[in-house]
This record gives structure tokens, sequence and C-alpha cells, in this order.
């Protein structure tokens, strides 16, 4: 599913609405997320996740002109690790936050490192 959301739309939709689209995603399966990652001891949830929220990023910031170097790679798998663990967190909440209200702080994060 993560894998459709995001690598299938780079190219059709701007990076901010994948972003939203992957939020909104995670609302509408969650209790299919939540099964995988309370059950799953065999695949590492947390890395599969993060690895495909990386080839957005990663795509983010050769879009904008920058050298996807060694910092890029580290904030790009630091980003991904904390994005991934705040969607699962979220999950689990008495009171979740609505999908949009993740997802635009999640805009606001990149923008506010990546100076967009």
């Amino acid at each position: 599913m993560m894998k459709n959301d995001i690598e299938s739309n780079i190219g059709y939709l701007d990076w901010e609405g994948i972003i939203f689209l992957v939020f909104y995603g995670i609302e509408l399966n969650k209790k299919f997320y939540k099964s995988v990652y309370e059950s799953q001891t065999e695949v590492d949830v947390v890395g599969e996740i993060s690895s495909h929220i990386a080839v957005l990023l990663k795509q983010i910031i050769e879009e904008e002109g920058a050298d996807f170097d060694q910092q890029a790679k580290d904030f790009v798998e630091t980003f991904c690790l904390g994005l991934t663990y705040t969607m699962i967190d979220n999950l689990f909440r008495p009171h979740p936050l609505e999908y949009d209200v993740i997802a635009s702080k999640v805009d606001n994060a990149l923008h506010f490192t990546l100076n967009l």
C-alpha cells in the first residue's frame, strides 16, 4: 500500500499531495497497520514503511537541486524513521490526530528543514 501511495504517484502528484495521500491511506487502513505493527516479528515494519518514504524525500531533495550526498542521506534516514514512528504513535493514541493535521505537520517540517 505504501509503495502504491508514494512511488506510483511520483511524477503525478506534488510531494505535499503524496504526503496527504499517505496519511489518508493510513487512516483508512488503520486496523490493518495496527495489526501488522503489533503482530509482525519477522519483518521490520518501521524499516519497510521508512524505506518508501525515503524514496519520496530523495525525490524532493533532488528536485530542489541539492546533492544527495551523505548529509542528505543521513537526514532522509533520520527523518523517515521519525516520521514512521510518528505515524505509528498516532495510530495507538486514544485520540489520534486527523490525517490532514498530521500531514500538514509533516509538510511544515519539510518546508522548514529544506527551506522550501
